[in-house]
């Protein structure tokens, strides 16, 4: 028996859109029913790709067919329209940050039961072939107990390749709220629920200058603090994240967790796939093997012109899936405001320099089961198409001769 489509809203048009709409395009379980947003010549170019109907953001939330309604306006807006969204009586699957406050991710996630609508939020990369392995691996006990973790990610600046940079420069737009949450899910889907929290910050240059699009050359003024060292404690294992808008060169280190007997080397989070690994001392290093597993397959080519596995809104399907059938899905209330609680304790004790104890708590989201979840992965389309973007690349990178 098939599943009836949820008829999905989208405000927001901008960098990001494009993967959200093809990944409702391609999903026999989604179905794409407007488009709004503060710009509306772009947003008609985009209604108009899709076929669907350009709206304003009071039509969107007033349509009564519309059921679920997926947020990417940027980070600073989420909470204020997801209080809206939820007062219009639709479910709400937003780009992250869900929220930039523990107290107003409380706040949505009651007015969300109250209504009886669902919420979920990027990121959903912790779905990804990759760190399902690694949830795999450790679960059954490959490196024993874990002890501790780290994850390092150093770039230059987000002005390297995005073309409105100035946002992530203000409060709410830091490190911890924009790079921040894909870590931060990875680390929670393998550990759990963090307790403790304790992290300094540092500043870069006073300003920035754009790099790429029309404002390239112009320069902004930095608010915030763009390095981060923290300190996270789990009941498990304690995690040492860095994140740094300022290194010179791009640096990664996505994640290594050692236990009592081996070692887990964790994939990029920002993605699906990666050469997650295990050491142990009578084997040395080995791959964990994902082959055959669902989100594993390379499907675009990331800054560098690699390929990788890249199926965002595997998490809007999960929530759809959910919506139907009653069943929770991984980016539930309880997720949510805890990972939100995460990120703003971050910033806090940077801001501070205390440690800061917990309040919310959360499950760690159910692994990937190919039988269990056989509805979810059969539904999730690819949202890139890997053979035209290295035809693109070729074209760009070609030099005639003569």
């Amino acid at each position: 028996m098939g599943i009836e489509p949820v008829r999905i809203g989208v405000i927001g048009a901008g960098d990001i859109s494009g993967v959200y709409l093809n990944a409702i395009a391609g999903s026999p379980v989604l179905e794409l029913g407007g488009i709004a947003t503060r710009r509306p010549a772009r947003a008609e170019t985009v209604a108009e790709r899709f076929g669907v109907a350009c709206m304003s953001v009071d039509a969107l939330l007033g349509d009564p067919r519309i059921e679920l309604v997926v947020n990417l306006t940027p980070g600073r807006d989420h909470a204020a329209l997801n209080a809206r969204i939820i007062e219009a009586g639709k479910s709400i699957y937003s780009e992250k940050p869900f929220a930039l406050t523990l107290e107003m991710a409380r706040q949505l996630a009651a007015q969300a039961s109250a209504a009886n609508v669902l919420i979920g939020s990027a990121p959903d990369t912790f779905y990804g072939a990759a760190h399902q392995a690694a949830r795999r691996a450790l679960d059954t006990g490959a490196i024993g107990k874990p002890v501790f973790g780290q994850s390092f990610i150093g770039l230059p600046g987000l002005e390297m390749f995005h073309p409105n940079p100035a946002q992530f420069y203000l409060p709410g737009g830091e490190p911890p709220y924009d790079i921040g949450p894909y870590y931060i899910a990875m680390w929670v889907s393998l550990l759990g629920p963090v307790r403790r929290v304790h992290a300094t910050g540092s500043f870069g240059p006073a300003e920035r200058v754009v790099r790429h699009g029309p404002a390239k050359g112009t320069s902004f003024p930095v608010e915030v603090a763009t390095t981060f060292i923290t300190s996270l404690t789990f009941d498990a294992a304690h995690v040492a994240l860095t994140i740094s808008l300022d290194v010179a060169i791009p640096t990664q280190r996505p994640g290594e967790l050692y236990g009592t007997q081996g070692i887990l080397e964790l994939a990029d989070p920002m993605f699906f796939s990666g050469g997650a690994g295990q050491f142990t001392p009578a084997t040395g290093r080995s791959p964990l093997a994902t082959t055959g597993m669902p989100f594993a397959e390379p499907n675009r080519l990331d800054h560098a012109g690699q390929p990788v596995a890249d199926y965002r809104g595997v998490g809007l399907v999960d929530m759809a899936l959910a919506l139907r059938s009653g069943k929770p899905h991984r980016t539930g209330a309880d997720f949510i405001v805890h990972n939100v609680e995460i990120m703003e304790a971050i910033t806090r004790s940077a801001q501070s320099g205390q440690a800061i104890t917990l309040e919310s708590t959360c499950d760690r989201p159910a692994p990937l089961d190919a039988a269990l979840d056989a509805a979810l992965i059969a539904n999730t389309a690819s949202p890139f198409d890997l053979a035209a973007e290295r035809a693109a690349r070729t074209a760009r990178l070609h030099i005639p001769h003569g």
